[in-house]
């Protein structure tokens, strides 16, 4: 499994932010280096991709900005050889 994009739509300080990692390359290394500065949103980030495969936590500490009702992160997964699309709102049962 492979994360093609990420969406940060509404989640923690992020309203509306996409990374992307761009397609697989045909040969060298595949590895991405997120840096920035203390604060930039690098540890969110990590968070919100965990939260999009996993779940976001019932008590998420990244609703600072945005309500649980009204947090929601994206993104685009590579698996099986082909591009899965999906994004994930916060609910009590943490469904897609």
């Amino acid at each position: 499994m492979r994360l093609r994009r990420l969406d940060l739509i509404r989640y923690g300080k992020f309203t509306d932010r996409t990374i992307e990692f761009g397609p697989k390359p045909d040969s060298g290394p595949d590895l991405h280096i997120v840096f920035g500065l203390n604060e930039a949103g690098k540890s969110t980030a990590l968070s919100g991709y965990l939260d999009l495969l996993f779940g976001i936590e019932e008590r998420s500490r990244y609703n600072f900005l945005h309500e649980y009702s009204a947090m929601r992160i994206g993104g685009v997964l590579e698996f099986g050889g082909e591009e899965h699309t999906f994004s994930r709102t916060k609910q009590r049962n943490n469904c897609c």
